[in-house]
């Protein structure tokens, strides 16, 4: 049976998840844009090297349970919530490409339902967004589509421009996110 290592999940705070990339949100800091009309822009940060590619996802109801996370070469992803309960998302900083997050590496953040974010480059995450209560949440995510057929026509555990580490497999560990 494996062993549980509980995370504790903070609050997204631009200040909280700076390491791991930007939330998304209206606030924080002046916008780059004003408008005639009072419309108001902040720019956001986003690095690709392919082609971008917009996708609906939609993620059921699980549980907090998290046995693996991934990590994507050269290549942020955005996610912005479409509707549904909050989510969680665990995240954990970039490691060298011989190595990975050990489980006390890795935070986890609470969604309110109205944020987004965006990863820094090959920052490691949880491969959902993971609601906190049924029946599931839709999102919407930018991100690199080269990326997403990689995994299409070989798998995660087969993909290239994904690298995955499975606790449970790896080390008896599963993850317990709890708010």
């Amino acid at each position: 049976m494996a062993r549980v290592h509980t995370i504790k999940v903070e609050p997204l705070t631009q200040e909280s998840f700076s390491s791991f990339g930007q939330v998304i949100q209206t606030g924080g800091r002046e916008p780059d844009l004003r408008g005639a009309s009072g419309m108001q822009m902040w720019g956001l940060d986003f690095h690709v090297e392919g082609t971008i590619q917009l996708a609906l996802v939609h993620v059921p109801f699980q549980g907090l349970g998290l046995k693996t996370i991934e990590q994507h070469h050269d290549v942020s992803q955005a996610f912005i919530p479409m509707g549904g309960p909050p989510s969680v998302v665990a995240v954990a900083a970039s490691t060298g490409p011989d190595s990975a997050p050990r489980p006390g590496d890795i935070r986890a953040f609470l969604l309110d339902g109205t944020q987004g974010y965006i990863l820094n480059v090959d920052t490691w995450h949880s491969l959902d967004r993971l609601p906190v209560c049924p029946p599931g949440a839709d999102w919407i995510i930018l991100t690199e589509k080269e990326t997403s057929d990689d995994i299409i026509a070989n798998g995660m555990e087969g993909a290239h421009l994904t690298r995955l580490v499975n606790f449970e497999d790896q080390s008896g560990v599963t993850l317990e996110l709890t708010l």
